[in-house]
């Protein structure tokens, strides 16, 4: 049987030998992955090799990377009296896919707060001018909510931030979509992008961001799925589920296998509620 070599002897030992007595002289990991970067180093191989070689040497591995909303690795995790099951995970894009996160009761209540404020057409964010407009790739109604709106909203937040171990502070407001049968929200991205001038406002408000959770308050009768194209991914949370994954990999950087889709709505009406993590405080 063929032995898959590590991600530190990926290149070789002479690789490895580099690798690591630079960090032995204290050099600066993220140095380090800029000369990687420059020879045969893919990104990803890159960052694991160097988080092997800190381990090896008895140094933190992830001190170096931006820290960024994560799942606790448990196949049940418990927040207070309510219980939230990780029915599966995914690596690209970093996902999870859960369970139980809000009661029927929660899922209801917030649809009729949401329905009461009033829904509109959703929009886009602009890549030249940063300001919402309406397209075609999304064709749903929606409602933005501030955060601590209500008590509910309260709740649901705090027990996001906990779950994720991610600051409130950091968290914009819930939106609540609605898809009716043929609406979609084609693939895109939730990151901003820094090279596009529209999105420097957007940046100037809590930066990046990191996390999206996708909770299901009503699911249609066919259809309405999340799929990641680049990966092949595509689930189906039942109501009071969620899907959570990461907008940036593991060194912050906008992460292109998060690209994502709102699948169409064959039959029934799918309702969520979308929670955004910011890098820093969200103003």
């Amino acid at each position: 049987m063929q032995t898959i070599p590590s991600a530190l002897d990926l290149h070789g030992a002479s690789w490895r030998d580099w690798i690591t007595e630079n960090l032995e002289r204290r050099c600066a990991p993220e140095e380090l992955l800029n000369r990687m970067l420059k020879t045969t180093w893919k990104y990803e191989q890159a960052i694991l090799a160097l988080d092997e070689a800190m381990a090896l040497l008895g140094m933190p591995p992830t001190t170096w990377r931006p820290r960024v909303p994560t799942i606790p690795d448990e196949d049940t995790i418990q927040l207070g009296e309510r219980v939230i099951r990780v029915l599966g995970r995914f690596s690209s894009p970093r996902a999870a896919l859960l369970d139980g996160l809000l009661s029927a009761e929660e899922c209801g209540n917030l649809i009729d707060y949401a329905y009461s404020k009033g829904l509109n057409k959703s929009g886009v964010v602009d890549g030249a001018t940063g300001e919402s407009i309406k397209h075609h790739a999304r064709t749903s109604t929606s409602v933005f909510l501030t955060r601590a709106e209500t008590p509910l909203i309260d709740t649901i937040e705090k027990r996001l931030s906990e779950l994720t171990n991610w600051p409130i502070s950091h968290g914009e407001g819930l939106q609540v979509l609605r898809y009716e049968a043929g609406q979609e929200y084609k693939p895109h991205f939730d990151w901003f992008d820094p090279q596009k001038p529209g999105s420097a406002n957007h940046l100037k408000r809590g930066g990046q961001r990191v996390g999206t959770t996708v909770i299901y308050l009503a699911t249609p009768e066919e259809g309405g799925g999340t799929r990641f194209p680049k990966s092949g991914v595509q689930v189906y949370p039942r109501a009071g589920g969620a899907l959570f994954f990461a907008d940036v990999d593991v060194s912050g950087r906008p992460d292109e296998m998060s690209l994502h889709s709102g699948m169409p709505v064959v039959k029934g009406s799918k309702i969520v509620a979308t929670y955004w993590q910011r890098e820093g405080p969200f103003r």
